[in-house]
């Protein structure tokens, strides 16, 4: 009888409350009065356990005892409830990852919220690069490192002058253009340094943006007299060192991060170019360059207009990541900054011909390349350098437009040596911490709920909640695991429904996995983690090339794993 007077006057209750508006409250510490399920509301939920337990003793607050006075579900609780009702409440200090979980009634599974870092870290395939100029008909020497500790990326110039017809200079029409090929492995020489230059890579724990080109050097600067510029190289010489070279491209994929379509003109920056000025030899170049590098890597390409020409796009969300042409040709801009259109990046002409007429319907054809750019590099790689020579650079060097084109363009990594003037504009005015932190995808733990046990052979439910806080989501493959790990164990289950790339930077993404505990897993109590290694096995035991997220407590540098829980059960 006492209970059903109790629900009874329950129910009287909450007709009358729901005539009253809710509110919310701030409250010191962990545990809200009248919460029972710990998930900082009071509502049905907390009402429903409560009653549903009344009377019980021993009773936990899980079951309704939020009374701290006793430990029997009664009147006391159900008052705490009901005065409370309605009420949500925010936290004064987010728990760590490591404490106790709190379970919640609905779903028997611990939630755990986890706290962010704002420590830079050092995660593969994004950041500032070093850039070194690596001279192919020069013995190797190692010029790949670190500017800084957390940088992860280099950017290579493989310098092919050598390997032109030497009869060839400014203005000089070559008859019968001699093929000089390129030294193979093993000779010092030639293909032999750029496989010793992806061994170094991989020894070091980077990984390459690539570029081969055929003329660079200091105060080159450019030119659109074509029949007196400095030579780069005819197109069936250019694809036959392609075909050179693709043997290495593809052996060593695991350490190229993206391959840039160099060759044409100055620096491989597709202006200045003796012989490669055509679109059709320029498209010739690339769908070579696509059916050479393994399908699984990305271009890039200086200009969005000849990527429009040659494939069309921008890229949708559907043909992201099917390995079709278009989906696998980003843009790299290395005039980032310098001007409105970022020395011609932004525009539709190129040389005196118009090269696209994607934006010629736009009232403002510098914004639509830019959106254009912007689309394309939500599922592509994007970066390159900021180009200036001013000093001091263009207003929108500063900060506050730099951090919002580096955003709007998602770019994943930039030259850590120019232009100096802007860089040192980012450290003057303040911006740069930040740019360092957001440059790719930055990865932050928001949330998990997660089972405190499951058996052999069962299912183990977890969902969690994450944000990409940087400026772009990864582009290149990546596996997810989850790992079982302690003292005597380690076991790793794939995540085969989750891909990380669809991580889209400026959202949260709920990962929600279903994967079965094997039956060979000893039972037992296990850090349950979550592992993004390498897609390739040669790296996938070094943590290095593993991703961390941005929160503290949670990264095992020793193993690459990143911690959920410190006290997860497999029964019998």
């Amino acid at each position: 009888m006492l209970v059903k007077a109790v629900i009874f006057c329950s129910v009287v209750f909450l007709i009358i409350f729901s005539l009253v508006p809710a509110v919310s409250a701030q409250t010191p510490g962990d545990l809200f009065p009248g919460d029972v399920n710990e998930d900082f509301k009071v509502n049905l939920t907390d009402l429903s356990i409560l009653l549903a337990n009344f009377g019980k003793s021993p009773a936990t607050r899980q079951e309704g005892n939020v009374s701290p006075n006793d430990t029997i579900v009664n009147l006391t609780d159900l008052s705490l409830v009901l005065s409370n009702f309605g009420k949500s409440f925010s936290p004064t200090a987010t728990p760590t990852p490591t404490r106790t979980p709190t379970p919640t009634s609905t779903s028997g599974r611990t939630r755990v919220i986890y706290t962010p870092s704002t420590e830079e870290i050092a995660n593969p395939e994004r950041g500032f690069m070093k850039q070194s100029n690596i001279f192919l008909d020069q013995a190797y020497s190692s010029k790949l490192g670190k500017q800084n500790p957390n940088d992860t990326v280099v950017w290579i110039y493989f310098h092919m002058e050598k390997y032109r017809d030497p009869r060839d200079g400014k203005g000089v029409t070559v008859s019968n253009y001699q093929f000089v090929p390129l030294e193979p492995v093993g000779s010092g020489k030639g293909l032999d340094v750029v496989k010793k230059t992806f061994d170094d890579a991989r020894t070091k724990g980077l990984k390459l943006v690539i570029r081969f080109l055929y003329v660079g050097y200091s105060g080159i600067g450019s030119t659109q007299d074509f029949a007196n510029a400095e030579p780069d190289a005819p197109l069936d010489v250019t694809l036959k060192h392609i075909d050179q070279l693709a043997p290495l491209i593809q052996q060593n994929k695991d350490v190229i991060l993206a391959v840039q379509a160099g060759f044409v003109g100055y620096w491989g920056e597709w202006h200045s170019s003796k012989y490669l000025s055509p679109v059709a030899n320029r498209k010739a170049i690339v769908d070579k360059l696509l059916a050479v590098v393994p399908q699984d890597r990305m271009l890039q390409v200086r200009y969005p207009k000849y990527v429009q020409n040659l494939y069309g796009g921008p890229i949708s969300a559907i043909e992201a990541f099917n390995q079709s042409n278009v989906s696998r040709v980003g843009i790299h801009d290395d005039a980032f900054l310098k001007d409105d259109t970022d020395d011609g990046t932004f525009t539709s002409n190129a040389m005196g011909q118009k090269i696209s007429t994607y934006c010629d319907g736009s009232s403002n054809t510098t914004q639509c390349w830019r959106d254009y750019y912007a689309k394309t590099s939500q599922y592509t790689p994007a970066g390159g350098e900021a180009g200036t020579h001013s000093n001091p650079p263009s207003p929108l060097a500063n900060c506050p437009n730099a951090l919002t084109q580096l955003n709007n363009l998602h770019f994943s990594f930039l030259h850590n040596g120019y232009a100096k003037v802007v860089l040192d504009t980012w450290v003057n005015q303040g911006c740069m911490p930040e740019i360092r932190r957001r440059l790719g995808y930055r990865l932050v733990l928001k949330e998990a709920l997660i089972p405190q046990s499951v058996r052999v052979g069962g299912t183990l439910n977890l969902d969690v909640t994450l944000s990409n806080e940087g400026f772009a989501s990864m582009f290149n493959p990546r596996p997810v695991f989850i790992v079982l790990q302690n003292a005597s164990n380690r076991y790793e289950i794939p995540v085969v429904s989750v891909d990380p790339r669809r991580w889209e930077a400026g959202r949260e993404h709920t990962v929600i996995a279903a994967v079965t505990i094997p039956s060979n897993v000893s039972p037992g109590t296990y850090t349950l983690g979550l592992w993004l290694p390498d897609q390739a096995t040669s790296l996938r035991g070094r943590p290095a090339y593993s991703v961390r997220f941005a929160n503290t407590n949670v990264w095992e540098p020793a193993t690459g794993i990143n911690r959920l829980t410190n006290n997860f059960q497999v029964t019998n």
